[in-house]
């Protein structure tokens, strides 16, 4: 199977460890007569840096789920102290009417509003709320507190844990890019290596050695990759979940399809994560992956995989969850 996702790295490595061993010792099996690539490059080494892949690859699936799991606990902290400005805007009316706090309220910012204008807002009405207190009205004396008796000093908290969660966010992404980077040079190393073990074998092997022959491939041969299909989808209100739809493929050596999902507006095959496997004769499938909140946004494909392992992906669909 040639190399068509990252996830693929690790067994195609393998792939190449178990034919590298072979050519070792048709070659006398022996550290001085083992094949080497440039640099002294051996198995040995080899074998170390796909150990390295492997731990890498493991490691941003942590750092993707530490993003998510940042971008839920803001999300769901976002949505509540939401309410709470509402309601206390709410409260003013109705406790406070025609007085002068009503010309100073906040407005109510938009669900998916950038932090600073929901933080600002916030700040506003803890100095509104402030001042309330100080003043003491006769209508909410000594202290304005809102339904469930919750209090001005409950607010205030839930802002400072508010600004720690934007924060925690800020420093999820930021492990997850560099995380992303580190991987990347070392599946580019690996990649450069079995294009070198590929053009320098032949160089050392007899051409009609069957290893020559049997030499693991890295990218699909001519023809083989399948056409992609179209993918549609949208949020199903009344099921509550995303539905997914596309073309049903023509290939006749179709094994399966294979939905795949990374979090937000754009798709990233770099970080995507297989959520779904739907077999022939289905062109439908629904998912709340990615989509675990009021306004959250994840972006999908739908892959067409062979019996050969080839496979394309369609074109990407992305859904708001509302």
């Amino acid at each position: 199977m040639p190399i068509e996702e990252i996830d693929d790295y690790p067994e195609k490595m393998t792939e190449f460890e178990l034919h590298w061993g072979s050519v070792n010792v048709s070659l006398g099996g022996t550290p001085a007569t083992d094949f080497e690539l440039l640099g002294d490059y051996t198995l040995a080494d080899f074998s170390a840096h796909k150990a390295l892949v492997v731990t890498s690859l493991s490691d941003q699936e942590g750092l993707e789920n530490n993003l998510d799991f940042a971008r839920s606990d803001r999300d769901e902290l976002r949505a509540e102290l939401r309410q709470v400005l509402i309601l206390f805007r709410d409260t003013c009316k109705a406790l406070l009417p025609e007085s002068r706090y009503l010309r100073a309220l906040p407005v109510t910012p938009a669900a998916q509003a950038e932090a600073q204008k929901l933080l600002d807002a916030y700040d506003d009405m803890i100095h509104i709320w402030t001042q309330i207190n100080t003043d003491q009205p006769a209508e909410i004396a000594p202290a304005m507190t809102l339904r469930g008796n919750y209090t001005l000093a409950n607010f205030q908290a839930q802002v400072a844990t508010m600004r720690t969660r934007y924060d925690a966010v800020k420093a999820a992404e930021r492990a997850s890019t560099d995380g992303r980077g580190t991987r990347d040079e070392l599946l580019d190393e690996a990649y450069l290596r079995m294009v070198q073990y590929r053009e320098r074998l032949p160089l050392v092997l007899e051409p009609d050695d069957p290893l020559v022959a049997s030499m693991p491939q890295i990218t699909p041969s001519p023809g083989s990759t399948p056409d992609g299909t179209t993918a549609s989808g949208d949020w199903d209100a009344a099921s509550g979940d995303a539905l997914i739809t596309w073309d049903e493929t023509a290939n006749a050596n179709l094994d399966h399809y294979e939905i795949r999902m990374t979090p937000g507006p754009t798709y990233n095959s770099s970080s995507a994560t297989a959520i779904g496997s739907v077999q022939s004769g289905t062109t439908e499938f629904r998912t709340t992956d990615g989509l675990a909140n009021s306004g959250d946004v994840a972006s999908y494909k739908v892959y067409v995989v062979l019996t050969t392992g080839n496979e394309a992906g369609s074109n990407a669909v992305t859904i708001t969850r509302p």
